[in-house]
């Protein structure tokens, strides 16, 4: 990155990447007509890279400047914030090359030092070399002097790799720009007033301007707290690393580090969310826990003790109730299950009141809540009784691990530790890195592949350590000069110090793009298939064409998008549950991409696959609706075993397909004719527990498909099922079906459909018969596998299942549906917006500085369109645009969202709109009549 600064008129420029961003304080007063203070405004100015000299911008040399930190407003001077001095200090993701070598895939840098320029002054140029003449030092302090102190102290860092303001279980292994700022947690984000501007910018600018600037230095996410990466093992023998990052909350920003409890908005101050990493070319684990201040109303002062501090209750426990549950609430929605370790100690007895206030609103929330009286010396010196106490919380959350060569995710954690201490940052560290030690050796003990060295206990001590001096001297610096810290921060996050950002050219292009919608968006019905298909451990080498394409189907016309579930991929044994064989899924993979793309001229590609022990889902979208998806995202739910196993659970995947939502999922359920309540239980905790980045739920999405073995039965006798079955008299077995039965009651899948089912049940048979269960169990004849889906969006097209393929001792079902969804042509779209930016630049290229921003700014400003000319080719003018003339089939008057009343020649006392209908008037509905006669 490069700066150039001109001193008239004053501008700031950066040019990174070949994109060059010029700033420049707004020339409109800071005072609204209404005499109210506005919003402090900066102009991005547009002009070509080579016209810098011209324009009298000088380079300031003698520094390297590593990113852009921000804009910001202090005593009404607007500054650029830059990032000069780094150095990498973490790397949590990494791979061997062929050479033996470390790759580093994902890489985080400490900030040593940062500088502000103004944009509106030259009074604090002083010392900048390659500036025509040389200022001298003011005799006051630069206005940004603590804002540079406070992001120079070494607690702040920032990744161009990954979103570091969220745990890797969060921000999944593979995800790009976009879907980063989207799913942003803004709490962990120090600069994020102060580059909020900046990312609608990026928003704003053209496709291939986009490229550019992401490409660029432009785009700067800071986290405050401690990173450091460790080598466990040497890379020449088994290599292996170990990464802590722990990241400091700003949810409750009047407070950050001071000991005042809760807010009314559940927020707390000191609020901390440490994971460790360990990273091998095997396997990445990750677990996270997090500490805070105690969730109580309370306040501190100074005892009359030295150092002492004195803590006191503001109300009773009942009143502050409702703001414990949202801290809870928030916790659960991002981490699941949680549960409190107390360390306060009752050393008085208002810390033994606070202590016990605790308990009382733990339990009323029904939080599982542990009190640990034990000084730090306990905690380090006797580890195995505080792991002893928290024996089943370990177990029962287990730990993120993806195993990299296989592809597959080996657990997930479900659960996290919230740890509270009074004015403490020791303990705490003793408690996460004593946890840490004992999740990482279970679960690398159950992995296969892979070992920890003798090194391993040493190295993770050391780092925890670490970790441990970055936080206490953070802290202690903050609790000594609170007042000051706390005008610091209110510069940092106050509204009044943000800067709007003015971008006239893109602001024009954009207000026009929206004007020609139209030409670039339009509606469809795209086609979808879903298929589920328990193959009982089983690999098939013979046609799956039934399945993929049942009878009476079109293969010249495919659907669009193939969703496929599998359940007992693998042999539900407990070895495999640990270290799933990759085979099938790779079998399963290779197998349907060949099916599909040989049936027809058609060609698929395979977008997702996500495997939970024995559940598979697989994801084929055709190449060319595929650019139109984005934000492809998984997750997984163990319900095995109490959620301890995956023999049984849940795999969703959720995409957005132009502007629609859909999130697909296939589970598997309990098993047993008696067992309802079980398979009511893990649906439910699928539902609870399935979350994507940003806690976007199932039901969050507009289109939901679930489908896979739910192990649902017949409550009827052996022989009168099959006696049902012979005469197809599915009807009277629906009425009995325990699924049927649960959506009636609103227990299970509530809201959701399912397509009336005129196929024979389709479990259980003898492998390769049509016999149903000859065995000793003679199971009785079921509907286990089954797809239902929610969303007005969806029209379910069939519902049946292949008999043919019988080589396991269920039978596939395929459900297809079509979906009416706004499409965005991305290619029309950046073609239009590049030709509008292009000859745009064109006109404003001869104009001066004071005609470009007269022009830009003006409120009238036209982009028209000749008569028969491209739909792209803008000519500028002042002066009002008239409308159109009126014509048969179209009014002036109606337009810009103006409503129109239409006046319909029917006769209510005799005909009355069609029911049958679709409520949303763009559906196509010519199938249907309007209007049908009353019945007498």
């Amino acid at each position: 990155m490069k700066l150039f600064i001109r001193k008239e008129p004053r501008s700031v420029a950066l040019l990174s990447n070949g994109y060059l961003l010029v700033f420049e304080k707004s020339r409109a007063p800071n005072s609204a007509p209404d005499g109210k203070h506005s919003q402090p405004t900066a102009v991005v100015v547009s002009m070509p890279i080579a016209a810098l000299s011209e324009h009298n911008f000088m380079e300031v040399t003698g520094r390297v400047f590593n990113g852009l930190l921000g804009l910001v407003c202090v005593n009404n001077y607007l500054f650029v914030g830059l990032v000069t001095n780094i150095q990498k200090v973490a790397y949590p993701r990494w791979r061997c090359t062929s050479e033996g070598d470390r790759e580093d895939i994902e890489s985080i840098f400490q900030i040593l030092k940062v500088e502000f320029f103004c944009l509106n002054s030259d009074s604090f140029d002083y010392g900048l070399n390659g500036l025509s003449e040389q200022l001298e030092k003011p005799s006051s302090e630069h206005p940004c002097a603590d804002l540079m102190n406070l992001f120079s102290d070494g607690t702040f860092y920032y990744s161009r790799d990954f979103d570091l303001s969220n745990t890797l279980q969060e921000r999944g292994l593979m995800n790009g720009l976009d879907y980063a700022i989207d799913n942003q947690d803004q709490n962990f984000i120090w600069n994020s007033n102060m580059m909020s501007e900046v990312v609608q910018l990026r928003n704003r600018v053209t496709a291939s301007e986009r490229s550019l600037f992401d490409g660029a230095l432009f785009l700067t996410f800071v986290m405050r707290g401690f990173c450091k990466t460790t080598l466990v093992s040497d890379i020449s023998t088994s290599p292996s690393t170990l990464t802590v990052i722990s990241r400091i909350s700003t949810e409750n920003r009047d407070n950050i580090f001071e000991l005042q409890g809760i807010d009314e908005q559940g927020h707390v101050s000191s609020f901390i969310e440490t994971e460790i990493i360990f990273s091998s070319p095997r396997y990445i684990l990750a677990y996270v826990q997090t500490r805070g201040d105690v969730p109580l109303s309370c306040e501190v002062t100074e005892g009359q003790l030295l150092h002492g501090k004195k803590v006191k209750l503001l109300k009773d426990p009942a009143y502050f109730q409702a703001s414990f549950d949202k801290h809870f609430d928030m916790l659960a929605s991002k981490y699941g299950v949680v549960s409190v370790l107390n360390l306060v100690k009752p050393k008085s007895e208002s810390q033994e009141i606070l202590s016990n206030a605790y308990r009382t609103c733990a339990e009323k929330k029904n939080v599982r809540i542990i009190n640990v009286e034990y000084g730090s010396d306990i905690l380090t010196k006797q580890t195995h009784k505080l792991i002893y106490l928290l024996k089943q919380d370990i177990y029962e959350f287990g730990a993120f691990v993806y195993d990299n060569q296989r592809g597959i995710y080996v657990g997930k954690q479900t659960g996290c530790l919230r740890i509270s201490a009074f004015d403490s940052i020791e303990r705490p560290n003793v408690v996460e890195r004593s946890v840490s030690k004992e999740v990482i050796q279970l679960t690398i003990s159950e992995l296969a592949g892979v070992e920890l060295s003798a090194a391993f206990e040493g190295v993770h001590d050391k780092l925890w350590a670490d970790n441990n001096f970055w936080l206490k001297r953070l802290f202690s610096s903050n609790f000594k000069n609170p007042n000051r810290y706390r005008k610091v921060y209110w510069k940092l996050f106050s509204s009044s110090c943000r800067v709007s950002l003015y971008d006239p050219l893109h602001a024009h292009i954009t207000k026009f793009m929206r004007k020609i919608k139209r030409e670039f968006t339009y509606q469809k019905s795209i086609n979808i298939f879903t298929g589920t298909f328990n193959v009982n451990g089983r690999t098939q080498v013979n046609d799956v064409s039934e399945w993929l394409f049942p009878q009476g189907s079109d293969i010249d016309q495919l659907a669009d998008v193939y969703v496929l579930g599998f359940e007992e991929v693998v042999e539900l044994s407990p070895g495999q549950m640990l270290a799933t064989d990759p085979y099938p899924k790779q079998f399963w993979e290779r197998k349907i991409l060949e099916t599909l793309n040989g049936a027809s001229k058609r060609r698929y590609v395979h977008a997702w696959g996500g495997q939970l022990g024995g559940v598979l889902m697989l994801l084929f979208i055709s190449e060319t609706e595929y650019s139109k998806v984005k934000h492809l995202e998984g997750d997984v739910k163990k319900t095995g075993f109490g959620g301890m196993s995956s023999n049984k659970g849940g795999v969703a995947v959720r995409f957005t397909y132009s502007t629609t939502k859909f999130c697909i999922l296939v589970s598997h359920l309990a098993a047993g004719l008696e067992n309802v309540e079980q398979r009511h239980h893990d649906f439910k905790t699928i539902v609870k527990n399935i979350r994507f980045a940003g806690d976007i739920s199932i039901k969050d999405h507009d289109a939901i498909i679930w489908m896979g073995d739910f192990n649902y039965r017949i409550s009827l006798p052996n022989d009168e099922v099959r006696k049902c079955v012979r005469n197809a008299e599915f009807g009277k077995l629906f009425e009995k079906d325990q699924l049927n039965q649960q959506m009636i009651a609103g227990e299970a899948f509530p809201y959701y459909n399912e397509m009336e089912i005129k196929f024979p049940p389709t479990y259980k048979f003898d492998p390769g018969t049509k016999t149903y269960d000859t065995s000793e169990k003679l199971r009785i004849p079921a509907w286990t596998d089954r797809i239902l889906s929610r969303g007005e969006s969806l029209k379910q097209l069939s519902y049946g299942s292949a008999e043919n393929i019988v080589f396991s001792d269920h039978r596939p079902v395929y459900a297809t549906f079509s979906s009416l969804v706004t499409v965005v042509d991305e290619k029309l779209k950046a073609k239009l917006t590049a030709e509008i930016y292009e000859r745009l630049t064109d006109q404003l290229a001869d104009l001066t500085d004071e005609e470009r921003y007269a022009v830009l700014n003006s409120s009238d400003l036209i982009m028209e369109r000749s008569e028969g000319e491209d739909p792209v080719g803008p000519e500028l003018r002042k002066g009002r645009k008239l409308p159109p003339p009126s014509s048969a089939t179209r009014k002036w008057w109606i337009g810009s969202s103006k409503q129109a009343k239409v006046v319909l020649e029917v006769e209510p006392a005799k005909y009355q709109i069609n029911p049958q209908r679709a409520a949303n008037p763009f559906l196509d509905n010519t199938d249907e009549a309007l209007f049908i006669a009353r019945e007498a």
